[in-house]
């Protein structure tokens, strides 16, 4: 057995050593652009043409444009299939592990609030502004609540709610207020529903509708202008439904009659005018003159003639 491993040459050695898998060496996740009949530049590289973005759309895979060590752009595109787009977003996952409330569930929720302060190295991959606000929610709640009323509470930011097609959760934060309903800065403008804006803005109007009305009070009694009290005067009383001047209520009632009707109505009018003709007829001298026809009249003194 021996001499028969010694026997095999240098060359078979070499062969069976080019068989084996390199292990350090990465998946290439690139896709074959040959397949859908594109000229690669490289593996998944190829011209930024809009028949070479047709085809990758029609595939559906995504590109990113190619930059060069200035920052550049050189006309080419990298294409990136939805393999190559998970790997990527877990290599990032792997980078803010330490954000993660639970390390083994890649969708857990980040950390928040005093753990997230404490957390050296979660605060050094953290967005500032998250930092900023999860800050002033502790001072807040500290100081136990808003410093007036009227005042909102401050939020407390966290992981955005969405979980992409890939079945991984989305990596950015959401500001934590209610309007946001859990979504980042990115879920926001795509997830906008068709008059939620309007909507949005119709409840801040109704929100600070009695704030408005405080105001106007105060105006109204220590403004120290007597035209500004007398316009925050008019506004109340505008807005209560009291307007100067005299209002007016005209009412019309209309009817429409049908032809039908209209013709009967005549009709009868003129019946009774010749009623009235045939009535005076009867009273003139007292006894019955029957009218004369003015035609047979002339025929007869024709005749004489």
């Amino acid at each position: 057995m021996s001499e028969e491993l010694s026997s095999t040459s240098p060359e078979e050695k070499e062969d069976t050593s080019l068989s084996l898998p390199d292990i350090a060496t990465p998946y290439d996740l690139r896709p074959d652009l040959t397949e859908i009949g594109i000229i690669e530049d490289e593996r998944g590289v190829c011209l930024d043409s809009y028949e070479n973005r047709s085809a990758l759309r029609q595939a559906s895979l995504n590109w990113d444009p190619v930059y060069d060590q200035l920052g550049m752009p050189t006309g080419l595109i990298v294409a990136r299939s939805r393999e190559s787009l998970k790997e990527r977003r877990l290599l990032s996952l792997s980078e803010k592990r330490v954000l993660l409330q639970e390390p083994n569930n890649n969708n857990s929720d980040f950390l928040t609030g005093l753990d997230l302060i404490v957390d050296d190295k979660a605060c050094r991959i953290t967005p500032p502004w998250v930092i900023g606000a999860t800050r002033a929610y502790l001072a807040e709640q500290e100081n136990g609540g808003p410093k007036s009323a009227k005042r909102a509470p401050a939020s407390q930011p966290h992981r955005c709610r969405i979980i992409k097609q890939d079945g991984l959760r989305c990596l950015l934060w959401s500001s934590g207020r209610p309007k946001d309903d859990g979504l980042c800065r990115v879920h926001l403008r795509t997830n906008r529903r068709p008059g939620a804006d309007v909507e949005r803005a119709r409840q801040k109007l109704l929100q600070s509708a009695p704030y408005a009305v405080d105001v106007l009070e105060e105006l109204m009694e220590s403004a120290q202008s007597e035209p500004v009290r007398l316009k925050a005067s008019t506004e109340i009383l505008d807005r209560a439904g009291v307007r100067g001047g005299v209002e007016i209520e005209v009412g019309m009632d209309v009817t429409v009659r049908s032809p039908h009707e209209i013709i009967q109505e005549r009709l009868a009018r003129l019946a009774a005018g010749a009623q009235r003709l045939v009535e005076l007829e009867i009273n003139k001298d007292g006894a019955y003159e029957e009218p004369v026809d003015k035609t047979d009249e002339a025929a007869s003194q024709e005749e004489t003639y």
